[in-house]
């Protein structure tokens, strides 16, 4: 029951998202609001509830756990109506949204793409979502092909949130204070919800004082707070054969509990044995911070394909940290071998 309403929200914010964007770029553009769209956005959900009970199936009266499918079984019926009819964007878009939700990321990407190839002109909206899942895929994307689509998604929007975050995070990564600095402070004048602009206040609170470009290296990790450092050596168990020239070192900290990574650092697969330093500067998630979390899921993986995601072959360690036992640095060994 439970997973038959989230689909059904889900689907239904997505549904509105088609009505209140173009509502909130008119207002932009001419200072008021369009009432006529306002009395659309309204009237959508009445309407929708009204026109579902009048054409569904569904016996209201029977048990609902009998009735509705699991939240995987609607998304792979939408996937398969689409492979019937795939030139229907809204339901490739609906693909997304809803792989997205569930964390599949690989798959809201190649929904996503879908939508992208049968649109002529794609839209800031489309463009930010593909970004974005490009980012939790792989963080370095935002120094490459997300980090454009953010910087055209400014061009045309110059005060969108989600493309001021990430790109605001892609020039971090590249020492770009004062861009830094220009990004999170428009996000601020947007008026985010307060948890995450006091977080980003923190963070722009911690940004080096400098004019200039900065390289990661010269920045202190001191500089952003909260930091966990990690010596990351090989276990006994592995013999690390010699490393391809694609291949990566990947060390990311998650919640105790899952979900995407928090932070990530990656570097060079013959950075190892060495020593390294997880901190808010490698957050990927806005208003997230690992000082918030007691305990955390740390790893380290070698990836000799390069990629973030994880192969068959590839070399990784564990490590669940806790703040209030931890003593300084975190002993972290890579000694297992993805089946």
């Amino acid at each position: 029951m439970i997973g038959f309403w989230f689909v059904a929200v889900g689907l239904l914010a997505g549904a509105l998202s088609f009505v209140v964007t173009p509502i909130w770029h008119f207002r932009q553009q001419n200072g008021n609001w369009s009432a006529a769209g306002i009395i659309a956005a309204v009237a959508l959900v009445p309407i929708a509830l009204s026109v579902y009970l009048s054409v569904t199936t569904w016996n209201l009266e029977a048990p609902l756990s009998d009735e509705l499918p699991a939240i995987s079984d609607v998304v792979e019926q939408l996937a398969d109506r689409l492979r019937e009819n795939p030139d229907d964007v809204t339901g490739w878009l609906m693909l997304g949204r809803s792989y997205f939700t569930t964390g599949r990321y690989p798959e809201a990407l190649t929904a996503f793409r879908e939508a992208w190839d049968r649109t002529p002109v794609p839209g800031v909206e489309l463009k930010g979502s593909i970004a974005e899942v490009e980012v939790l895929i792989d963080p370095l994307s935002l120094n490459g092909s997300a980090g454009r689509l953010f910087d055209e998604v400014l061009d045309e929007d110059p005060m969108n949130e989600r493309a001021l975050w990430y790109a605001g995070l892609g020039a971090l990564q590249k020492g770009q204070i004062e861009i830094v600095r220009q990004r999170w402070s428009a996000l601020l004048a947007i008026g985010v919800p307060e948890q995450m602009a006091q977080a980003i206040q923190e963070q722009l609170d911690a940004l080096p004082e400098t004019s200039g470009t900065v390289s990661q290296s010269t920045s202190s990790p001191e500089n952003f707070g909260f930091a966990i450092h990690l010596n990351v050596t090989f276990g006994d168990s592995i013999v690390a054969a010699d490393m391809p020239g694609q291949a990566s070192l990947f060390v990311f900290a998650r919640a105790a509990e899952g979900g995407p990574p928090l932070a990530v650092i990656r570097a060079l697969g013959t950075s190892v044995p060495g020593v390294f330093v997880l901190t808010d500067a490698n957050a990927m998630i806005p208003g997230r911070s690992l000082a918030d979390f007691e305990a955390l899921s740390l790893v380290a993986r070698i990836s000799f394909s390069g990629q973030p995601i994880a192969q068959s072959g590839d070399l990784f360690g564990e490590f669940e940290y806790r703040r209030s036992e931890s003593t300084g640095v975190v002993e972290l060994v890579i000694n297992q071998i993805v089946p």
